[in-house]
């Protein structure tokens, strides 16, 4: 019998083996054979220990991750308050903007909670009294619908003589891409656009507020986030365009929008600053999908509650250092750093002469506001 051997032997046992196991297996085989215990008992022994080990892995960077947010995450401990102040948190009715909007009017401020749905806004306002004995306004806003920010923007310009704060808080992540009645990808809509009418059309408001506030919420997601042809993207057809990159997109818009209004507004006392609130617990999706289902395994995991990732927010509102710096990106109360692409004053401008066109406005008259 001619001997086998080097590597083409070793391939010609471990073929023979594999054919042996493979026939072992198959029921319906005329040649099946006995099974080989002993290569089965260590197959299984394999892969029980290789799972233990990647669970542990994954245990042990979960915990370490959650030490780690705890010790870092930032709590806003100022005591200033914020009497006579109106400050307007769109999204108010729950999580992030609800906590916001509590922790304000416990200061002392005048909240209006900007809301979708009325009756989840009344509930939001009946527990911040409960809580601070203060009464909060709510008023609809739709910030898929530029006809309801329209409505919004008149009524508050018609009842409200300040607005020294406006938090950009609502927002979405799509469990697909769909468009809006006003025909526009509905993520970018509701996370950038409807807000960015909001602010143009609030702006001459807050100028005569000043020393005033805006505070738009992002995510860090901004970081693999782009604006490049946010035209397109607007109308939902790009087809590279996925639920996850839509929300990276409209938060890297939010912060472009950021650094222009900050330096647009900064001779005006109206200071312009983002904040990402963190991994937070909250029901950001509407409706559950692959992508938003493992997100809220995440944020369960190691998220922080909704009260934590308002402090930020509290923080950029209230401090005495955010009458004059403007143009920061804050996380845990700190500033951070921003996706370098936002720094470019061409590209800035590019995406607001695009926005104020995608959100029916008049570029010359947009001007005139600064």
């Amino acid at each position: 019998m001619r001997k086998t051997g080097g590597k083409s032997g070793h391939a010609l046992v471990v073929t023979r083996r594999l054919a042996s196991l493979w026939i072992a297996r198959d029921p319906t085989s005329s040649n099946r054979a006995p099974m080989d215990s002993n290569i089965l008992a260590g197959a299984e022994s394999h892969t029980w220990t290789v799972a233990v080990k990647t669970t542990l892995t994954l245990v042990s960077l979960m915990i370490v991750t959650k030490l780690y947010l705890a010790w870092t995450k930032g709590i806003y401990k100022g005591s200033k308050q914020m009497h006579g102040k109106t400050v307007i948190v769109t999204g108010g009715n729950a999580g992030i903007g609800k906590e916001a909007a509590k922790e304000l009017a416990r200061r002392g401020a005048h909240v209006i909670l900007a809301c979708r749905n009325m009756e989840k806004g009344q509930r939001a306002a009946e527990e911040i009294f409960v809580d601070t004995g203060r009464t909060v306004a709510v008023k609809r806003l739709d910030l898929c619908s530029f006809k309801s920010v329209r409505q919004f923007a008149d009524e508050i310009l018609n009842t409200e003589q300040r607005i020294d704060v406006l938090i950009n808080n609502a927002g979405i992540f799509p469990d697909r891409i769909q468009l809006t009645g006003d025909g526009y990808e509905e993520c970018l809509q509701a996370n950038y656009l409807g807000h960015f009418l909001l602010t143009l059309l609030l702006t001459e408001r807050l100028k005569k507020s000043a020393p005033s506030r805006v505070i738009n919420l992002t995510s860090s997601l901004h970081h693999v986030g782009t604006t490049h042809r946010l035209d397109e993207q607007a109308r939902g057809t790009p087809p590279w365009l996925t639920p996850t990159l839509a929300y990276s997109n409209s938060k890297m818009a939010m912060v472009s929008f950021t650094r222009r209004m900050a330096h647009k507004l900064q001779a005006y006392g109206v200071t312009v600053n983002a904040v990402h609130p963190g991994i937070v617990n909250t029901s950001i999706a509407d409706k559950e999908s692959f992508m938003t289902f493992v997100l809220r395994c995440l944020y369960n995991t190691i998220g922080k509650t909704p009260w934590e990732g308002a402090q930020t927010v509290v923080h950029a509102a209230v401090d005495d250092r955010f009458t004059h710096d403007t143009g920061k990106y804050l996380v845990d109360c700190r500033e951070a750093w921003m996706n370098w692409r936002a720094l470019g004053g061409q590209e800035a401008r590019k995406v607001f002469e695009t926005s104020v066109g995608l959100v029916g406005l008049n570029l010359d008259e947009v001007q005139k506001l600064f």
